[in-house]
């Protein structure tokens, strides 16, 4: 294992940007993630069949534009969907 200055525990949304950050000033940075994928909360699965939802990728509205900037998310490819309902909530019910 090579060498590294920061260990970042957990690649959610929050840790991957920590790491952008910390890399860019230089540092060497290992991430330890224990599920088999990174993003945390703005992951995007299937939580039924057929049915796909990122569980909080909606509160990207509260994402700082510093972070958008620095990190050149746009020009790396992120684009904010609206979300055509507030939220869905089935009930057992039928409700």
């Amino acid at each position: 294992m090579a060498p590294f200055d920061i260990l970042v525990i957990g690649a959610g949304h929050n840790g991957l940007t920590c790491a952008c950050y910390l890399a860019s000033a230089g540092l060497k940075v290992r991430i330890l993630e224990r599920r088999p994928v990174v993003g945390g909360a703005a992951v995007t699965e299937e939580f039924f069949p057929g049915f796909r939802n990122s569980s909080a990728s909606y509160t990207v509205s509260l994402l700082n534009p510093a972070v958008i900037r620095d990190l050149r998310l746009v020009q790396r490819g992120l684009r904010v969907v609206e979300r055509p309902f507030s939220n869905f909530l089935p009930t057992a019910d039928g409700r």
